[in-house]
C-alpha cells in the first residue's frame, strides 16, 4: 500500500470514527433525558462489551492480521468517546429521584 493511500486510509478511519462517536453521544444525551439516572449501568454495560471486544481485535492484531497500531488507536479513539458521554452526563442537570417522583405529568 503506497504511503498516501495509508493516510487516506487513516483519515477515512478516522472520520468514520469520529461521526460514530458524535452519533453515539448524542444517543447517550437523549436516552439520559429520556430516562434521567439511568444512562450509567447502560454505559457500564457498553463499556465492557467494547473492552471484551478490544481484548479480541489485540489477539486479532498479534497475529500479524491488522497493522501496527489501528488497535490502540481505535480503543483511544472508542474510550475517548465513551468519557465524553460519561463526562456530558455527569455534568447534565437532572432532578433528584425523589423529586421525580413529585413530578405530576
Amino acid at each position: 500500500m503506497a504511503s498516501t493511500e495509508i493516510i487516506s486510509s487513516e483519515t477515512s478511519v478516522n472520520l468514520a470514527l469520529d461521526m460514530v462517536g458524535r452519533a453515539y453521544l448524542a444517543l447517550a444525551l437523549l436516552y439520559e433525558m429520556a430516562h434521567p439516572g439511568e444512562f450509567d449501568d447502560v454505559q457500564r454495560k457498553i463499556r465492557s462489551f467494547v473492552e471484551d471486544n478490544f481484548r479480541i481485535a489485540q489477539e486479532t492484531s498479534r497475529s500479524g492480521t491488522l497493522a501496527d497500531g489501528t488497535v490502540e488507536s481505535a480503543a483511544h479513539l472508542v474510550n475517548s468517546v465513551l468519557s465524553e458521554a460519561e463526562n456530558k452526563i455527569a455534568t447534565m442537570i437532572r432532578p433528584s429521584r425523589h423529586g421525580r417522583s413529585q413530578i405530576v405529568t
